[in-house]
């Protein structure tokens, strides 16, 4: 399935991708959920009593609940958390660190790698 998607996914932002994938989850978990709903009326020996049907429900809403509370704070701050942590930085900011660095004079196995 995902060699389908590759011309896609190539040409997809970040916030695309997850989309894409957060729709693919939700269709997972819906047909997990509806098959899990008709084995449950089966008299078979693993089906689930009412109150396990509760714990799967709320744990399940407990997860898409934080999977939409991180995609809309990525929405809304993905593009400084991206600047923050994935662009190389400059000269001038490696010499800075070093300096601010050197004037803690910590000892050497607390001082970071640079």
């Amino acid at each position: 399935m995902l060699l389908i998607f590759s011309d896609y996914l190539e040409n997809a932002s970040v916030s695309d991708v997850i989309y894409f994938y957060w729709n693919a989850a939700l269709l997972y978990f819906t047909d997990l959920f509806a098959y899990l709903h008709e084995t449950s009326h089966q008299t078979l020996p693993s089906t689930f009593d009412d109150f396990q049907w509760d714990l799967l429900r709320i744990f399940a809403g407990l997860i898409l609940f934080n999977l939409l509370s991180i995609l809309i704070v990525w929405k809304l701050h993905g593009e400084s958390i991206y600047k923050q942590f994935m662009t190389n930085p400059t000269l001038r900011e490696i010499e800075e660190l070093k300096a601010s660095v050197s004037k803690l004079k910590l000892p050497k196995e607390h001082s970071p790698r640079i």
